[in-house]
């Protein structure tokens, strides 16, 4: 049920913490797992000027599993031709990048890469959340166009923490992390918080 919330106390006599909404639920569900399948694309994009190759592989796992899901339990019109385009996209990807080696050519395929990542991200948030969430489905559609506009707008400002980090991090942080330096990284020693 999405609408308002219930305020009823607890079995114990004593007043609980008001039920979260359930819109709010749901498209704070949807938005949250649709940032933190763009998140690390974007910022590796504005930080390094290339999405990893593990992004890539995370979109595609996540993909594959929803599609061969589907496919195993022959859900006809559980949803429509395109969500099913959108989840063999990485796959796609795979087999041309598979292709593109054996050529040695397709320097295209990176841009393929970064349309897939970010134009798929907020695409298989939507079918995710579609698939995933009960309440998603009674949302109103506005509501769950905003969960995908909150993920592209976290897309855009990850990939602009990315661009920018020399304002945050150092050098010393991508290296602590594991991380090579980007390019343009601040010298200094990485951030203790503790």
């Amino acid at each position: 049920m999405v609408g308002g919330a219930s305020r009823e106390p607890s079995p114990k006599g004593k007043r609980a913490f008001p039920e979260v909404d359930p819109t709010l639920r749901a498209t704070a569900a949807a938005t949250a797992g649709g940032t933190l399948v763009i998140l690390w694309p974007a910022f590796t994009l504005g930080a390094y000027g290339a999405i990893f190759f593990d992004s890539v592989l995370g979109i595609w796992a996540v993909a594959t599993a929803v599609l061969l899901s589907g496919l195993m339990l022959h859900t006809r019109g559980a949803l429509p031709w395109a969500g099913w385009v959108a989840l063999a996209l990485p796959s796609v990807w795979i087999v041309l990048a598979v292709m593109a080696r054996r050529t040695h050519g397709a320097h295209y395929l990176h841009y393929f890469e970064v349309v897939l990542t970010l134009v798929g991200a907020p695409t298989l948030t939507w079918l995710l959340s579609r698939i995933l969430l009960p309440d998603y489905a009674e949302l109103p559609e506005l509501h769950r166009l905003r969960a995908v506009l909150v993920t592209i707008a976290v897309g855009i400002l990850a990939f602009l923490l990315g661009k920018f980090n020399y304002l945050f991090l150092t050098c010393a942080d991508f290296d602590i992390s594991g991380n090579n330096t980007p390019p343009g990284c601040a010298p200094g020693p990485p951030l203790h918080l503790l």
